[in-house]
């Protein structure tokens, strides 16, 4: 099998100050973080640094791009159009991408909103998990967004998508597929505080615990970070990436995305993980890399 390479970003939180924004659509739980990105947040999400990771990942040419939410602030009709725009002509396809806490606020109008994304997407708020055959990867999109409470940026997989993702991924690794599961809040305890975790993290780690994957992609915590999770065969490793519009000066809550180039093994796969930051100037520096291998009960042809 020939090299096969995945780009990974999130949380993008594309600037929304030029769109027109009708008073009224902030008279709910949008208020606050438009609060927010007035006083602090627009300060710290760049426009240009997200165009600089995009015109790195370009350069890069991967085979598919994994991208694991936040792509507004408030959930916008016009905000999102904007992020499809982006999408469209900033990244290369095929492009899998998932829903943040940032882009389900409210309850709101799936056609009018997120199903702006349906070309990156499920096709509506019942498709989830998705699965895109990618050659021999297994890309599964798992929505953990759900409109909350006001101060709460949590999130929730339900016992449906559960079941459905341990289905899935029962399938592909049984087709001897590299399994990688997208969620926007990270499955880890720890992470994240409480009001911005995922509160049923117990169901997703026992869908990973009893049928396995080969990687777990979250954004959500701003920060670049490997953790890992219980599978049926060994641990899990769980990759988070930081905002790929954040300007700031740690390394690991700098702007960046995973280059993940993945080969065959005679016993199953090896991935080699890349993280590529953005620095001052908006100049992208890669770190050094490292490398996971997995094992694979049975092999398909591709």
């Amino acid at each position: 099998m020939p090299e096969i390479t995945l780009a990974h970003l999130s949380d993008l939180h594309l600037p929304h100050d030029r769109l027109r924004i009708p008073a009224r659509a902030l008279l709910n739980k949008r208020m606050t973080s438009q609060i927010s990105w007035r006083c602090k947040r627009r300060f710290l999400h760049v426009r240009a640094v997200a165009d600089a990771v995009a015109a790195d990942i370009r350069a890069m040419a991967p085979d598919v791009v994994a991208l694991t939410g936040d792509l507004t602030n408030l959930g916008l009709p016009a905000e999102c159009r904007q992020a499809a725009e982006w999408l469209h002509t900033r990244l290369p396809g095929p492009i899998c991408a998932i829903p943040g806490n940032h882009d389900m606020l409210v309850r709101e109008s799936w056609s009018e909103t997120l199903g702006q994304w349906a070309p990156w997407m499920a096709a509506d708020a019942d498709g989830f998990p998705y699965l895109r055959h990618i050659g021999p990867l297994a890309l599964i999109g798992v929505n953990s967004a759900r409109p909350m409470a006001w101060f709460s940026a949590a999130g929730r997989i339900g016992a449906r998508q559960a079941a459905r993702l341990a289905d899935i991924l029962h399938e592909a690794g049984r087709q001897g597929r590299f399994r990688v599961v997208m969620i926007h809040h990270p499955p880890i305890t720890g992470l994240v505080s409480h009001r911005k975790s995922l509160l049923d993290a117990g169901l997703f780690a026992a869908a990973i615990a009893r049928t396995g994957a080969e990687m777990v992609l979250h954004g959500h915590a701003h920060i670049s970070c490997m953790s890992t999770l219980p599978g049926p065969e060994g641990l899990v490793p769980v990759l988070g990436i930081a905002s790929a519009s954040m300007h700031a000066r740690r390394q690991e809550r700098a702007a960046a995305w995973h280059r993940i180039a993945v080969t065959a093994t005679t016993r199953g796969y090896r991935a080699e993980i890349h993280r590529r930051i953005v620095t001052s100037g908006h100049v992208v520096r890669e770190l050094p890399c490292w490398s996971i291998e997995t094992e694979r009960a049975a092999r398909v042809r591709f």
